[in-house]
């Protein structure tokens, strides 16, 4: 099923999902849903049109816009049951709160789970009452994966040649991790295909200066988290 992103930087998240193969829909400020190479402007676009346009909706990731279509496709999501990840940047306390209650996946870097706690007066495990699984970014440090009813999880950094230019870090690492997580694969193996994408865009300048050769990307994914990931994403990005 399809992936939907919407947000400021939507169209940079769905850009590096596609250079990993992986076709998704993109709801960006302006009504305008872009579906694999097509864009076509719709008025006011919501979840169910998207649906009637590109089919079912396997998870939508509501990213940082105007506070109020944020809400909008949060409440969306819980009223037609659809999966979706949330990443709260721009809101704040009550509406935050509001806003990540239900998500599959709370998407953040350290800094912005930290204002989302202090802002809202939650703590971890009230945080993780409202949502499943949070996939956190730590810098240098790597990801930690943390959820009710799970071992808490550290990936580490992937290994990158020459950091170049930072813009497209955060959105590189949102779609190595959407495109692995609309594969099937585990929460491990998607927060490792996003870190690798993460060095990827580090190495080249702008948000969308990258591309992909997959042989090279399978090959730099064994060195720096081993052969099982490997083997497990060259599945989806060498098939036969």
């Amino acid at each position: 099923m399809q992936t939907a992103v919407t947000g400021l930087d939507a169209g940079d998240i769905v850009y590096g999902m596609s250079r990993l193969g992986r076709d998704a829909a993109a709801l960006e400020p302006g009504a305008v849903l872009t579906h694999g190479s097509v864009s076509v402007a719709v008025d006011n676009p919501d979840l169910i049109e998207v649906m009637e346009r590109t089919g079912p909706l396997g998870l939508i990731h509501i990213g940082p816009e105007d506070p109020k279509a944020m809400l909008y496709y949060a409440e969306q999501c819980r009223d037609l049951g659809l999966e979706f990840s949330a990443d709260p940047a721009g809101l704040e306390g009550d509406e935050a709160a509001e806003f990540i209650s239900g998500a599959k996946f709370l998407v953040t870097g350290q800094a912005e789970y930290e204002f989302l706690k202090a802002s809202a007066g939650l703590d971890e495990d009230e945080v993780l009452s409202k949502v499943r699984v949070r996939i956190t970014t730590l810098d240098q440090d790597g990801i930690e994966i943390a959820g009710h009813d799970m071992d808490r999880v550290h990936v580490p950094v992937a290994r990158a040649r020459e950091v170049i230019d930072p813009a497209g870090a955060t959105a590189a690492f949102k779609a190595g991790l959407l495109s692995a997580l609309g594969w099937g694969m585990p929460l491990r193996r998607a927060a490792e295909i996003g870190g690798q994408l993460t060095t990827v865009a580090l190495e080249s300048v702008g948000t969308t200066g990258y591309s992909i050769n997959s042989v090279e990307f399978v090959r730099r994914l064994e060195e720096s988290y081993g052969p099982a990931c490997a083997a497990e994403a060259s599945a989806y990005l060498l098939p036969e």
